[in-house]
């Protein structure tokens, strides 16, 4: 709900408008191996892969 919330505000209004938050800054780590890994500041990754791929849409 959040991210369609900061696309229709990002598009067409300022976000701070609406009382919708900024985005947070994330931190990316990747392994040795090639994985990649989503942090907020210095806490443990909230997301992670192991082997990810490109994917075409």
């Amino acid at each position: 709900m959040r991210a369609r919330e900061w696309a229709i505000a990002g598009s067409f209004r300022v976000p701070a408008d609406y009382d919708i938050p900024d985005l947070p800054s994330w931190r990316v780590r990747r392994n040795k191996c090639g994985g990649l890994a989503f942090a907020d500041g210095d806490e443990e990754p909230f997301i992670a892969a192991d082997r990810p791929v490109t994917v075409r849409r």
